[in-house]
């Protein structure tokens, strides 16, 4: 690492598009140039963007809407057959949800959640890539440049959005993902099994693997060393988020 950062050889734009074709040279760059807010910033305010369009477009679709609907009834029945609400409570609990949850307060909560849900996942991919560096590689870098690295690999997960819009759009399922869940013709969001395969996603390896070339080019490492960690890492979060009922998350 040279005593005195660098200016970056790629403009901004160069980074977030070149991330796609070589990371391996605009991660390298990212590493030796002095530290560049835009670097995970603007990322983060594009998936911000892409997310709020998403939101818009999904919970205008009619087939949305009732899966929905379907999903939520569904959830207080079998509270009910489980003895914890009577039929009478649970007609109530489904009309608040309904006159709550409506086309336009999904719109709402799901255009913040993209935002929130944008800065959130980048900073805590920057933390775990800047732990692993630090316990599991042994190696010492600065927390923001493992975030910086996390932003423009999540350059990787906006295209993954856009292609999860357009084939949820098409196929009118939310679980219509660029995953093994696109095999399931009945998905369940409470099947353990059926959101295992939602999370072995396409993008998501992508990601893991441009993360990988980050952490490597940041720790001094072989690529297969880097890759391994953020893998194991990535495996072990996916199962403790499945089997701890958040396995939404993965998806």
């Amino acid at each position: 690492v040279p005593a005195v950062p660098t200016e970056p050889t790629m403009s901004l734009a160069g980074r977030l598009v070149n991330v796609f074709a070589v990371p391996g040279e605009v991660l390298e760059d990212t590493r030796v140039s002095r530290p560049c807010a835009a670097n995970w910033l603007v990322p983060a305010l594009i998936a911000s963007v892409v997310g709020i369009v998403a939101a818009i477009i999904m919970f205008s679709q009619p087939n949305i809407q009732q899966q929905l609907r379907e999903q939520q009834e569904k959830a207080v029945q079998e509270q009910v057959k489980a003895g914890k609400l009577t039929q009478a409570q649970a007609d109530q609990a489904v009309e608040m949800m309904q006159k709550f949850t409506g086309p336009t307060m999904m719109k709402i909560i799901g255009a913040v959640g993209a935002v929130v849900v944008s800065f959130v996942r980048l900073f805590w991919w920057g933390f775990v890539l800047w732990m692993l560096g630090r316990f599991a590689l042994k190696a010492q870098f600065g927390f923001m440049k493992s975030v910086e690295i996390s932003g423009l690999a999540s350059m990787i997960a906006v295209l993954g959005s856009i292609v999860t819009l357009l084939l949820i759009v098409n196929f009118g399922k939310l679980s219509s993902t660029p995953s093994l869940a696109l095999a399931v013709s009945d998905f369940d969001m409470k099947s353990k099994g059926h959101l295992l395969l939602a999370a072995v996603n396409v993008f998501t390896f992508w990601q893991v693997a441009v993360m990988s070339v980050g952490l490597a080019r940041l720790a001094a490492v072989p690529w297969a060393r880097a890759m391994f960690a953020v893998l194991a890492f990535w495996l072990v979060w996916t199962l403790v988020l499945v089997f701890a009922g958040l396995g939404q998350f993965t998806m």
